[in-house]
Protein backbone atom coordinates (compact mmCIF):
# COMPACT_ATOMS: atom_id res chain seq x y z
CA UNK A 1 0.00 0.00 0.00
CA UNK A 2 1.58 3.77 -0.94
CA UNK A 3 2.32 6.00 1.72
CA UNK A 4 0.59 9.09 2.17
CA UNK A 5 3.58 10.86 1.16
CA UNK A 6 3.46 8.76 -2.23
CA UNK A 7 -0.12 9.12 -3.10
CA UNK A 8 0.24 12.89 -2.85
CA UNK A 9 3.75 13.95 -4.47
CA UNK A 10 2.37 15.74 -7.03
CA UNK A 11 1.04 18.28 -3.83
CA UNK A 12 4.11 19.09 -2.61
CA UNK A 13 2.54 22.22 -0.74
CA UNK A 14 0.18 20.06 1.11
CA UNK A 15 -0.36 20.70 4.57
CA UNK A 16 0.27 17.53 6.49
CA UNK A 17 -2.89 18.09 8.44
CA UNK A 18 -4.59 18.43 5.27
CA UNK A 19 -3.06 15.29 3.78
CA UNK A 20 -3.62 12.75 6.62
CA UNK A 21 -7.27 14.24 6.80
CA UNK A 22 -7.39 13.32 2.60
CA UNK A 23 -5.62 9.88 3.65
CA UNK A 24 -7.99 9.29 6.26
CA UNK A 25 -10.94 9.79 3.99
CA UNK A 26 -9.88 7.03 1.38
CA UNK A 27 -10.07 4.89 4.33
CA UNK A 28 -12.85 5.47 5.50
CA UNK A 29 -14.61 5.81 2.12
CA UNK A 30 -13.10 1.82 1.75
CA UNK A 31 -14.83 1.12 4.60
CA UNK A 32 -18.41 2.38 2.85
CA UNK A 33 -18.02 0.97 -0.22
CA UNK A 34 -18.15 -2.46 1.24
CA UNK A 35 -21.79 -1.21 2.53
CA UNK A 36 -23.19 0.95 -0.84
CA UNK A 37 -21.29 1.01 -4.15
CA UNK A 38 -19.75 4.19 -4.13
CA UNK A 39 -16.38 4.09 -5.84
CA UNK A 40 -15.65 0.80 -8.64
CA UNK A 41 -14.43 -2.50 -6.48
CA UNK A 42 -11.70 -2.60 -8.92
CA UNK A 43 -10.46 0.54 -7.23
CA UNK A 44 -10.75 -0.86 -3.03
CA UNK A 45 -7.14 -0.93 -2.81
CA UNK A 46 -5.81 1.94 -4.20
CA UNK A 47 -8.51 4.52 -3.42
CA UNK A 48 -6.22 6.85 -1.68
CA UNK A 49 -4.46 7.68 -5.66
CA UNK A 50 -7.19 6.49 -7.87
CA UNK A 51 -9.81 8.86 -6.64
CA UNK A 52 -8.98 11.31 -3.25
CA UNK A 53 -5.47 12.50 -5.16
CA UNK A 54 -7.12 12.43 -8.14
CA UNK A 55 -9.71 14.54 -7.70
CA UNK A 56 -7.23 16.69 -5.69
CA UNK A 57 -5.75 17.59 -9.05
CA UNK A 58 -8.45 20.36 -9.21
CA UNK A 59 -6.83 22.19 -6.87
CA UNK A 60 -4.07 22.69 -9.38
CA UNK A 61 -6.89 23.89 -11.96
CA UNK A 62 -9.00 26.64 -9.48
CA UNK A 63 -7.95 28.57 -7.23
CA UNK A 64 -11.44 29.87 -5.61
CA UNK A 65 -11.78 32.85 -3.43
CA UNK A 66 -11.96 32.99 0.38
CA UNK A 67 -16.19 32.22 0.58
CA UNK A 68 -16.66 30.63 -2.35
CA UNK A 69 -19.79 28.94 -2.66
CA UNK A 70 -19.23 25.45 -4.71
CA UNK A 71 -21.95 22.73 -5.63
CA UNK A 72 -19.99 18.88 -6.67
CA UNK A 73 -23.51 17.97 -8.81
CA UNK A 74 -23.77 14.19 -8.56
CA UNK A 75 -21.23 13.51 -5.72
CA UNK A 76 -21.77 9.75 -5.16
CA UNK A 77 -19.50 8.99 -2.63
CA UNK A 78 -18.41 12.63 -2.08
CA UNK A 79 -15.71 12.95 -4.82
CA UNK A 80 -14.57 15.70 -5.57
CA UNK A 81 -16.79 17.33 -3.39
CA UNK A 82 -15.48 16.09 -0.24
CA UNK A 83 -11.88 16.23 -1.59
CA UNK A 84 -12.17 20.32 -2.08
CA UNK A 85 -13.83 20.64 1.43
CA UNK A 86 -10.64 19.25 3.05
CA UNK A 87 -8.25 21.33 0.60
CA UNK A 88 -10.58 24.69 1.46
CA UNK A 89 -11.75 25.39 4.44
CA UNK A 90 -12.93 29.10 3.80
CA UNK A 91 -15.18 27.78 1.13
CA UNK A 92 -18.48 26.20 0.64
CA UNK A 93 -19.18 22.70 -0.63
CA UNK A 94 -22.54 21.84 -0.79
CA UNK A 95 -23.02 17.98 -2.63
CA UNK A 96 -25.95 16.45 -4.21
CA UNK A 97 -27.19 13.03 -5.40
CA UNK A 98 -29.99 11.91 -6.43
CA UNK A 99 -29.20 8.71 -4.69
CA UNK A 100 -30.09 9.14 -0.39
CA UNK A 101 -27.84 6.20 0.51
CA UNK A 102 -25.00 7.78 -0.95
CA UNK A 103 -25.51 11.32 0.92
CA UNK A 104 -26.15 9.63 3.90
CA UNK A 105 -22.66 8.00 3.32
CA UNK A 106 -21.20 11.68 2.98
CA UNK A 107 -22.70 12.90 5.71
CA UNK A 108 -21.07 10.37 8.03
CA UNK A 109 -17.71 10.53 6.54
CA UNK A 110 -17.91 14.40 6.82
CA UNK A 111 -18.87 13.88 10.26
CA UNK A 112 -15.77 11.89 11.03
CA UNK A 113 -13.29 14.40 9.10
CA UNK A 114 -14.88 17.47 10.71
CA UNK A 115 -15.92 18.76 8.00
CA UNK A 116 -18.07 21.46 8.48
CA UNK A 117 -17.90 23.44 5.60
CA UNK A 118 -19.56 20.38 3.52
CA UNK A 119 -23.05 19.87 3.06
CA UNK A 120 -24.60 16.51 1.52
CA UNK A 121 -28.31 16.41 -0.22
CA UNK A 122 -30.26 14.11 -1.52
CA UNK A 123 -31.63 15.73 -4.42
CA UNK A 124 -31.39 17.70 -8.18
CA UNK A 125 -29.31 20.88 -8.91
CA UNK A 126 -32.39 21.95 -10.79
CA UNK A 127 -34.57 21.73 -8.00
CA UNK A 128 -32.17 23.29 -5.93
CA UNK A 129 -32.97 27.33 -5.01
CA UNK A 130 -29.64 28.67 -4.28
CA UNK A 131 -27.21 29.66 -6.89
CA UNK A 132 -23.20 28.94 -6.97
CA UNK A 133 -20.21 30.16 -7.86
CA UNK A 134 -18.80 27.05 -9.17
CA UNK A 135 -20.35 23.78 -10.46
CA UNK A 136 -18.04 20.45 -10.20
CA UNK A 137 -18.90 17.12 -11.74
CA UNK A 138 -17.39 14.15 -12.64
CA UNK A 139 -18.15 12.10 -15.34
CA UNK A 140 -21.92 12.80 -14.12
CA UNK A 141 -22.84 12.61 -18.08
CA UNK A 142 -22.45 14.26 -21.22
CA UNK A 143 -21.08 18.02 -20.73
CA UNK A 144 -24.59 19.11 -22.93
CA UNK A 145 -26.87 17.28 -20.42
CA UNK A 146 -24.79 18.74 -17.57
CA UNK A 147 -24.67 22.33 -18.86
CA UNK A 148 -28.53 22.26 -18.53
CA UNK A 149 -28.66 20.98 -15.36
CA UNK A 150 -27.01 23.53 -13.69
CA UNK A 151 -27.45 26.54 -15.94
CA UNK A 152 -29.77 28.31 -13.99
CA UNK A 153 -27.62 27.64 -10.88
CA UNK A 154 -24.62 29.34 -11.58
CA UNK A 155 -24.08 33.19 -10.49
CA UNK A 156 -22.30 35.81 -12.35
CA UNK A 157 -18.80 37.08 -11.46
CA UNK A 158 -15.25 36.05 -10.45
CA UNK A 159 -15.12 34.49 -7.67
CA UNK A 160 -11.40 32.55 -7.94
CA UNK A 161 -8.89 32.45 -10.55
CA UNK A 162 -11.30 31.21 -13.30
CA UNK A 163 -14.82 32.87 -14.20
CA UNK A 164 -17.71 31.41 -12.64
CA UNK A 165 -18.60 28.37 -14.08
CA UNK A 166 -18.10 24.49 -14.42
CA UNK A 167 -15.16 22.86 -13.87
CA UNK A 168 -15.45 19.15 -15.26
CA UNK A 169 -13.28 16.01 -14.86
CA UNK A 170 -13.95 14.94 -18.58
CA UNK A 171 -12.27 11.80 -20.70
CA UNK A 172 -12.96 11.45 -24.17
CA UNK A 173 -13.40 13.77 -26.93
CA UNK A 174 -15.34 17.28 -26.90
CA UNK A 175 -19.25 16.70 -27.30
CA UNK A 176 -20.44 17.15 -31.15
CA UNK A 177 -23.07 19.53 -30.08
CA UNK A 178 -20.80 21.69 -28.39
CA UNK A 179 -18.24 21.87 -31.06
CA UNK A 180 -20.57 22.35 -33.69
CA UNK A 181 -21.72 25.69 -31.72
CA UNK A 182 -17.74 26.56 -30.77
CA UNK A 183 -18.44 25.90 -27.24
CA UNK A 184 -15.03 24.80 -26.35
CA UNK A 185 -12.66 25.00 -22.82
CA UNK A 186 -11.82 27.99 -21.42
CA UNK A 187 -9.05 26.37 -19.66
CA UNK A 188 -8.10 22.79 -19.53
CA UNK A 189 -5.74 20.31 -17.93
CA UNK A 190 -4.18 17.04 -19.01
CA UNK A 191 -4.90 14.61 -15.95
CA UNK A 192 -2.33 12.02 -18.14
CA UNK A 193 0.62 14.97 -17.82
CA UNK A 194 -0.10 15.96 -14.40
CA UNK A 195 0.28 12.71 -13.00
CA UNK A 196 2.62 11.24 -15.37
CA UNK A 197 0.02 8.37 -15.29
CA UNK A 198 -0.64 6.16 -18.78
CA UNK A 199 -4.29 5.01 -17.12
CA UNK A 200 -5.10 8.80 -17.28
CA UNK A 201 -5.04 8.87 -21.10
CA UNK A 202 -7.82 11.41 -22.17
CA UNK A 203 -8.39 12.48 -19.11
CA UNK A 204 -8.78 16.38 -18.12
CA UNK A 205 -10.27 18.76 -16.07
CA UNK A 206 -12.12 21.33 -18.49
CA UNK A 207 -13.47 24.53 -17.48
CA UNK A 208 -16.34 26.34 -19.28
CA UNK A 209 -17.72 30.31 -17.77
CA UNK A 210 -20.69 30.84 -17.26
CA UNK A 211 -21.49 33.33 -20.12
CA UNK A 212 -20.72 29.83 -22.83
CA UNK A 213 -22.84 27.64 -20.89
CA UNK A 214 -26.17 30.52 -20.90
CA UNK A 215 -24.62 30.98 -24.64
CA UNK A 216 -25.20 27.08 -25.35
CA UNK A 217 -28.38 26.78 -23.57
CA UNK A 218 -29.95 30.13 -26.02
CA UNK A 219 -30.16 31.96 -22.85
Amino acid sequence: MRSSEEVFSKFPELEAQVREKLFRFAEILGGENSKINLVSRKDEEDIAYRHVAFCLSITKFLKPNRGAKIVDVGSGGGLPGLVMAAAWPDCEIFMLDGVGKKMEAVKRMAKILGLENAVAKKGRIEEIKETFDYATGRSVCALPKFFGFVKKALRPGKSGNLENGVIYFKGGDLEEELAKKNILPDFEMSLKEFFADENYEGKRLVHFSRAKILKFAGI
